[in-house]
């Protein structure tokens, strides 16, 4: 990542992805997705280029919201933007058709999963993750999912009090607890009540029950993912972050659902 700065005061930034599959998300995002956001609410893509697998974007102003310390009343208006503006990039793509994982292909990524990480889980989490996955999620609309919707990725401008969504290299067709809701929920929002409530009313909704079962086991798989990828390149802050989502997941594991999440 590169930041460019022109003669007039013009910022953009440079990325090159590490991968083709990477490049060209990203790319489609900039160019079917993300003028749903809003003007100015995401950077524009202003060239890419696919043999160096380079894209060139518009900076927007801001600092991302996992390094600021709001007031609170601020906190919870960034929240309820972030479900906005999420709802509105779920909502881009139109209604895809719903996803169509088989038990016999959810059960074998599963099992491969756990194979694959068990040597970094205790036993007891292991245990949870299984039992939380061993029904493959009810079969859900997809929709143009972010895929890394965190407040890592958000903008927030304290004078505007306006907030801007970035880093769209992870965005395809995935139902909206794929990694956008699960992710934000176990990570982020589960012990925070106050931005739980806010995010889900600019986002309009609650998830549906279904949504809520299928959002457990995407978050259980999504844990075990991350320890591992974090472990085996040295990212103690992923590392930490997937063994919160554990945490709460065995927190809230057996408790009965209402109001939208599990009480």
């Amino acid at each position: 990542m590169w930041e460019i700065n022109g003669p007039g005061g013009e910022r953009w930034f440079a990325k090159q992805h590490a991968g083709p599959k990477l490049h060209r998300r990203e790319v489609d995002a900039y160019r079917k997705w993300t003028t749903a956001l809003g003007a100015d609410r995401a950077p524009e893509l202003v060239a890419a280029d696919q043999e160096t697998l380079t894209i060139l974007v518009t900076a927007v102003p801001g600092r991302s919201l996992d390094k600021l310390r709001l007031p609170a009343e601020q906190e919870r208006k960034a929240y309820e933007q972030a479900g906005e503006l999420l709802a509105r990039h779920h909502a881009a793509a139109g209604g895809g058709p719903k996803s169509e994982t088989t038990e016999d292909e959810w059960e074998q990524a599963a099992n491969n999963l756990l194979d694959r990480t068990a040597m970094y889980v205790a036993k007891h989490d292991v245990a949870l993750v299984r039992e939380l996955t061993k029904v493959a999620p009810p079969c859900l609309p997809r929709v143009a999912g972010h895929g890394d919707y965190m407040p890592k990725n958000w903008m927030w401008e304290e004078t505007e009090q306006l907030l801007r969504v970035i880093d769209f290299e992870r965005a395809e067709l995935r139902p909206v607890v794929y990694r956008d809701l699960s992710r934000l929920r176990y990570r982020v929002l589960h012990h925070h009540p106050d931005l739980d409530a806010a995010f889900h009313h600019g986002y309009g909704r609650h998830l549906t029950e279904q949504e809520q079962l299928a959002c457990r086991a995407y978050a259980a798989l999504d844990a075990l993912d991350s320890l591992s990828w974090g472990i085996q390149h040295r990212d103690i802050g992923l590392v930490g972050e997937a063994h919160t989502m554990l945490e709460n997941l065995r927190l809230e594991h057996g408790k009965p659902v209402w109001g939208g999440w599990s009480a």
